[in-house]
């Protein structure tokens, strides 16, 4: 991870809009769960670095770093939604009768 990758928040899209847009017509609902968490994980590493660069005293401004903070935030409380819809509606399913 290098630092020239944390200015990308500026041109940065939603997790939810870059997975379906490069998603195929026939990629599975599994793929996409998992190119969503490497998303998320992305972002994640990229606000620790950012940290780490500000923390050393490298030239990274304070506004970038709160960026790729509160991106990583936003996108892992957005996983975790999708998460616990995903547990109540597998919950829902062992619930019906047949």
């Amino acid at each position: 991870m290098n630092i020239e990758s944390i200015g990308a928040y500026d041109s940065a899209s939603p997790v939810w809009a870059s997975t379906t847009q490069g998603a195929s017509p026939s990629a599975s609902f599994g793929a996409m769960l998992v190119e969503g968490a490497e998303h998320v994980d992305q972002a994640v590493r990229t606000s620790s670095a950012a940290v780490s660069a500000f923390a050393l005293n490298a030239d990274v401004p304070p506004h970038q770093v709160m960026l790729a903070l509160e991106d990583a935030r936003l996108q892992l409380q957005f996983a975790l939604q999708v998460r616990s819809k995903l547990v109540e509606g597998y919950q829902e399913l062992m619930r019906m009768q047949i």
